[in-house]
């Protein structure tokens, strides 16, 4: 019997504790720090229990894995190095879909001293992106050609069908991580040039993009530099990892930006219409002065969503969390809406000759109407498949790894296929017209 426990018992577990259900040998344990909703999971399936657990509290987390084989953390990255310590403690390996931060990577020593493995960054972005893309680039290396261009390209959205808003894009979750994240500048290399865009200049960024006949645009992620190592591609002169949206929404986010709301300034509000409340956070004469200061487009959209309205704002201590509450209002999957999860890397190759040839991996995942959104299978599944393959002492490598050497990204790859989750692959060469539309995006 192979005992696991899951942290955590949010959307992405579903699918994640559904495939490692399958194996009968599997004794899984959900955890969450309100039991009735890990019991809510747990009886969806036979040989699954439900605990209650206090994540924050190493001690309590330590002698819950005294009793496990594996523990996988879905909870907020920020609890997932109290739980490696605890992992550390109890000497039971750790799987987790998220970054792997610096507070992590302290503890590396310690991890490959305790003997275990803690695989972090196996999810969608970060994890599929990881194996995708190295298994292209090592099979580029493998015939003795360099890559010389890495641009990656990941997004969650509605599907096509149920774009019907115009931001283009839904919550399954809450928002304010989204909006958090285009508060960080972004850092990537260019023709081997290090280019910084600052937070109020990121929406300014954004590029119109063609996937999969999707009308999209992208702008950068935090960092992408530091993957000339990651991905050991250290002589690559472009690199750049962005994030996708429909075509429409960096314009409307950079008026919500310039009208303040996704300030995280602590204020005291009372009972304001949301009109009032814009007006007073930017001390503006009037509603109109001020939407006469933003797009056209923002305007109308922001108007769309209430925030011009006489409708009174939630009680909050933010601007960015009363703004997170509308958008909780608003932009919601309703009943048999599906979501939709695009994922694309393109690369320039060189041989040896140095002829110039272009690969692009593109993956489409669609929900499915009354089953697992596109988003939870594809953090899910991958998760779920390595910690399978830990286990079973398929992926036996100790200490802090990341999901990229052949051993991890080949099988989860395969495994993935069976799930319906595939990356197709194109090549196109030097004077291939379809090279023309590759190139452009890549400027």
């Amino acid at each position: 019997m192979k005992k696991i426990l899951v942290l955590g018992a949010g959307f992405v577990a579903e699918p994640l504790v559904e495939y490692l259900s399958r194996r009968t040998e599997n004794s899984i344990t959900i955890a969450s720090y309100l039991l009735q909703e890990a019991q809510d999971l747990a009886t969806k399936f036979t040989r699954v229990k439900a605990i209650q657990l206090n994540v924050s509290k190493q001690e309590v987390v330590a002698e819950a894995l005294a009793n496990f084989d594996l523990v996988i953390s879905l909870v907020p990255a920020p609890f997932h190095p109290t739980i490696a310590k605890a992992a550390i403690e109890a000497k039971v390996s750790m799987v987790t879909a998220s970054y792997e931060s610096d507070e992590m990577r302290a503890l590396a020593s310690e991890i490959k001293a305790a003997g275990i493995t803690i695989l972090n960054e196996i999810g969608l972005d970060p994890g599929i992106d990881h194996l995708s893309a190295m298994q292209i680039i090592e099979e580029t290396q493998a015939k003795g050609d360099t890559i010389n261009t890495f641009v990656s390209w990941c997004g969650g959205l509605p599907a096509p069908e149920y774009n019907n808003n115009p931001l283009g894009y839904k919550f399954s979750w809450a928002p304010k991580g989204v909006l958090m994240a285009l508060l960080n500048e972004a850092k990537y290399l260019h023709d081997s040039e290090a280019i910084t865009v600052s937070s109020e200049k990121l929406m300014d960024w954004a590029k119109p993009l063609k996937i999969s006949e999707l009308s999209l645009e992208g702008y950068p992620n935090r960092e992408s530099i530091s993957y000339k190592n990651v991905y050991g591609i250290e002589n690559a002169e472009s690199i750049l990892r962005g994030t996708l949206r429909y075509q429409g929404f960096s314009e409307i986010i950079k008026g919500a930006y310039q009208l303040g709301l996704l300030s995280m300034q602590e204020l005291t509000v009372n009972s304001q219409t949301w009109q009032e409340f814009i007006v007073s956070i930017n001390e503006a004469a009037d509603i109109e002065q001020l939407k006469a200061n933003i797009s056209h487009n923002a305007s109308d959209a922001l108007q769309w969503l209430g925030c011009f309205s006489d409708k009174l704002i939630a009680p909050k201590n933010t601007p960015i969390d009363i703004f997170c509450e509308l958008l909780i209002e608003k932009l919601q999957y309703l009943e048999n809406e599906t979501d939709m999860v695009v994922l694309q890397h393109k690369f320039v190759a060189k041989k040896v000759n140095g002829e110039e040839y272009f690969i692009s991996s593109t993956l489409k995942a669609l929900g499915d109407v009354d089953g697992y959104s596109a988003m939870s299978k594809t953090v899910g599944y991958p998760a779920a498949i390595a910690s399978q393959m830990i286990l079973d002492g398929i992926y036996d490598l100790k200490g802090l790894r990341l999901p990229v050497t052949q051993n991890i990204y080949q099988p989860v790859l395969e495994a993935l296929e069976q799930e319906g989750i595939i990356c197709e692959e194109q090549y196109y060469s030097s004077d291939d017209i379809a090279k023309n539309q590759f190139l452009s995006e890549l400027n």
